[in-house]
């Protein structure tokens, strides 16, 4: 069928406007393809360097969401020249090339703690089989702890962390082909402040492919990455007022942990310097609009309209599968851990933790329904043994000592008389808001008894995102960054196999180790489980389920009479990437759309009916997230 361009402006206009808030997701940017060569000399000259896309990092100024800062490393009274610096990406090959650009009247350092320039980032070593996947730290500075005698004017930075030491500054060519750099000082000399310098740049490139990733195939590679610039200065001169130490984050601020979050750096064959606009980097989460249905009662009785359409993330313990098909990078920094309960002792999971989350946003609240399976129930102090839940949420008007962005635990566990009880931050929201919770135990279950086989427990919550946690009325740019934490303990007549167990999607706990960028549709809640009552008198579109999908989504909807039907998808676009024809009779029909070969993003889809020579059609769109 052809195409028109009055539809195919339509299925991008769609695109564009029902999913703008993709533009601004600053936790995420593109490293494209370098057409030329790149040669580390510390000179940013190559055109390449000049299409790359950047960010910009500065002292004093609001970090980049969600959780960039900046702060001073010794609290000293004055900063006179703090940091400023521009990053720039690319990649050639399996290379993930770095450019920095730090104007700076002092460049260099000594050996005593953070009293040198320095660029400490942290790659996530996706080659390693634990989840969460670790991190890898590297460092490039003035930092000559253990070989102070080098330090001395146009004295280089030196290579610290993975494929490089500690101890000298000696390198293999291996480590040199993994990982190697380029710096010049502009307007001056490192390590010598008799006269201002104007800053240096640097040249870095990074063999990703090491550290498990594979820019190179069809589909790129999404690259976990934070970073922080340390800026001393005046530490060569004789004005001891002027010393002082700032640094400035790029998402978390160290190597060597999993802290605050990672940022995403996109990396694809086909998005090189020569491409104009790189494709907008979807939301982890979309959660709809609930504002058309009857609001929920918070009863702990997930049984209104409104949940059934509500955005859904399923949480278990050992379940490696679920947990590939999250979002983004969710199967990187999501995961599970059992604490000992006693020393050196780790029993069996007889009893999995299993829940399944739904969320959807109305009137300036988070709705959240979680619905747990739990053969055995308790309720402790004993943290570690707990069973319940805990909502993350960024504070999006409280800031950290390093000037990011507070987390906020939203903790409701069941406490020794089986009730389920708010803590942390939970109890300053229920006191000081309108917002509320309720739970119910499912079919005869009962809390702290091992003499019976539990069915598990529902719990309903609305969140009060305005007023504390820092929400306008009309939400503001619409960002959520969220996590959420499954405490499931057991218990048992013998203590030795006592357990306890929290699994998690994006977020463990207040500082860590990823969060998930959700949206804020003002979409409406659909629930494409609504079926007609009768054959419809014309073609009536019902959907998709799910929605985000991966990879695969039914596209549901019912026709008045028998008929060819045609159900085509479209990429943002407007490129035809799929069209099945089905014989369909009268009545509810669904189609399976299969996405395997396709990357994550937007797609349009046009279900046309074709009978007694008329043909109507309707279009939806889906979201597909890998």
């Amino acid at each position: 069928m052809k195409r028109s361009l009055s539809f195919l402006f339509v299925l991008f206009l769609l695109a564009n406007t029902a999913f703008a808030q993709n533009f601004n997701r600053t936790d995420g940017i593109w490293a494209k393809v370098a057409v030329g060569d790149i040669t580390l000399d510390g000179i940013m000259n190559e055109s390449d360097w000049a299409k790359a896309d950047s960010i910009q990092v500065i002292y004093g100024q609001p970090g980049i969401l969600p959780t960039s800062g900046y702060t001073s490393e010794f609290n000293d009274p004055a900063i006179f020249d703090p940091v400023r610096a521009t990053v720039k990406f690319l990649v050639k090959g399996n290379y993930l090339y770095l450019g920095f650009w730090m104007p700076d009247s002092s460049v260099g350092g000594i050996a005593d703690w953070a009293r040198w320039d320095g660029i400490l980032f942290n790659i996530r070593d996706k080659a390693n089989g634990n989840r969460p996947i670790p991190p890898t730290e590297f460092f490039y500075t003035w930092w000559y702890l253990n070989v102070p005698q080098y330090l001395q004017p146009g004295t280089p930075p030196r290579f610290i962390g993975r494929f490089g030491n500690f101890d000298d500054t000696t390198r293999t060519p291996e480590q040199r082909a993994a990982w190697d750099a380029a710096y010049r000082v502009v307007g001056g000399v490192s390590c010598d402040d008799s006269t201002p310098d104007e800053g240096w740049m640097v040249e870095m490139k990074i063999d990703v492919s090491q550290l498990g990733y594979n820019i190179t195939g069809v589909d790129g590679d999404v690259i976990m990455f934070n970073f922080s610039i340390w800026d001393c200065d005046w530490v060569w001169g004789n004005q001891p007022s002027r010393i002082s130490t700032n640094r400035v984050h790029y998402q978390a601020p160290w190597g060597n942990v999993n802290g605050s979050n990672a940022a995403r750096i996109y990396a694809r064959p086909d998005i090189t310097t020569n491409t104009a606009t790189a494709p907008d980097v979807p939301a982890d989460l979309v959660l709809y609009n609930g504002a058309n249905k009857p609001a929920p009662v918070i009863d702990g009785v997930l049984d209104e309209e409104v949940w059934s359409g509500a955005t859904t993330v399923s949480i278990k313990w050992d379940d490696s599968l679920g947990r590939a098909a999250y979002p983004g990078i969710g199967p990187y920094v999501s995961g599970q851990y059992q604490p000992e309960l006693v020393q050196g002792s780790r029993p069996p999971i007889v009893d999995p933790g299993d829940v399944t989350i739904r969320y959807f946003h109305r009137d300036g609240y988070l709705y959240i329904g979680a619905d747990f399976n739990d053969q055995l129930i308790q309720g402790t102090s004993v943290f570690d043994a707990v069973d319940g839940f805990a909502t993350i949420i960024m504070d999006r008007d409280s800031y950290q000592s390093d000037n990011s962005l507070e987390a906020r635990m939203l903790r409701l566990t069941f406490d020794e008389s089986g009730n389920i009880v708010p803590k942390d931050y939970m109890p300053t929201l229920l006191d000081s808001t309108n917002s509320a919770f309720a739970f119910r135990l499912k079919g005869s279950s009962t809390v702290n008894n091992n003499d019976d086989v539990d069915e598990g427990y529902v719990i309903e919550a609305k969140i009060q995102l305005t007023g504390l946690l820092g929400y306008p009325q009309n939400l503001g740019d619409r960002a959520l960054f969220l996590g959420t934490v499954l405490y499931d303990g057991d218990s048992f007549p013998d203590p030795a196999l006592n357990y306890g167990t929290r699994t998690w999607f994006f977020r463990e706990h207040g500082g860590g180790p990823g969060l998930a960028w959700v949206y804020l549709s003002d979409e409406a809640i659909t629930d494409v489980k609504d079926e007609p009552a009768a054959i419809p008198t014309t073609l009536q579109l019902m959907g998709n389920y799910p929605n985000p999908f991966n990879p695969s989504t039914k596209i549901k909807f019912a026709v008045p009479t028998a008929g060819e039907v045609e159900v085509a998808v479209y990429n943002s676009l407007g490129e035809l990437v799929s069209k099945q024809l089905i014989n369909a009779i009268a009545g509810i029909q669904e189609v399976n759309f299969d996405a395997s070969g396709l990357t994550s993003g937007v797609y349009l889809y046009k279900v046309t009916h074709i009978a007694s020579g008329k043909t109507t059609s309707a279009s939806g769109k889906m979201v597909l997230m890998k």
